[in-house]
């Protein structure tokens, strides 16, 4: 990407993997196998280290879930990777918190207490640990067009169902107009220093948010909407897993012939 080495942008990625998969059935959702190579934290990892433009890889663990084998040996692996791979060097383990917003936010204060250097060309990129199957081309695209409109970007994919507000007991209260409403995913991409005050913001009034661009709105700063895909589905249940997996197939396939052939 030609502006990273012009305006010497460094770019981050937290990925939040702190979670304890409660409305996963069948244990934590992110040492599930999605094919014969990866699980599916391994495989959401292993799309971001081969994104060229990410310098350094945060990944925020369970401290109190570290003793189990399953996420051990996802751990064992990456530090494996780490040893062996050039690209799996550029990751670095971390403390996550007890929530996505603390996790996040220990990712940069782990960042910013290990660097010395100025932030105001700092980048983050946070990407949740359960999307494993948008592959690291569609990533760069989107590193790439936030770099160029040079402000905080999502992806997100607009509402194509009708949408219906209800009550407690599931009655219909009103039928709401799908034209202005989108589904976010992740990646989330900011300047360093808008996601930290935000976030930190959060925190200390006690304000509780389920993803960083809503951390955002509470200071008031910008953020725009970038196309999402219909395949970046996020593993919340066991039928989002039984979804992802033929899907993994045919991405993972896609993008590694689009690699051939450029």
């Amino acid at each position: 990407m030609s502006e990273k080495s012009e305006n010497d942008i460094k770019i981050l990625c937290v990925i939040p993997a702190a979670g304890n998969s409660s409305r996963f059935k069948k244990g934590n959702k992110l040492f599930q196998n999605l094919n014969k190579r990866f699980n599916v934290l391994e495989a959401t990892i292993n799309n971001i280290v081969n994104v060229d433009t990410i310098d350094q890889v945060f990944i925020g663990y369970n401290a109190n879930e570290f003793k189990k084998s399953d996420y051990q040996n996802s751990i064992d692996n990456i530090l494996i990777n780490k040893e062996a791979t050039k690209k799996y060097k550029k990751i670095e383990l971390y403390e996550g918190g007890n929530s996505r917003q603390n996790t996040v936010f220990n990712g940069l204060n782990y960042f910013k207490k290990s660097n010395n250097k100025d932030i105001n060309d700092v980048w983050v990129i946070v990407h949740d640990a359960a999307r494993p199957i948008l592959g690291f081309n569609e990533i760069s695209k989107f590193i790439s067009n936030t770099i160029k409109l040079n402000k905080s970007c999502i992806m997100a994919i607009p509402v194509s169902e009708t949408i219906k507000k209800v009550n407690k007991k599931n009655e219909i209260i009103k039928t709401k107009s799908r034209s202005e409403a989108w589904l976010a995913q992740t990646p989330q991409m900011f300047k360093f220093d808008v996601l930290f005050d935000s976030l930190k913001y959060c925190i200390d009034n006690n304000i509780s948010v389920t993803d960083e661009s809503q951390a955002l709105e509470t200071l008031g700063f910008e953020c725009e909407v970038q196309q999402g895909k219909p395949y970046n589905i996020k593993i919340t249940t066991d039928i989002d897993l039984i979804h992802a997996k033929p899907m993994a197939r045919i991405y993972t396939f896609q993008e590694e012939k689009e690699n051939l052939d450029d």
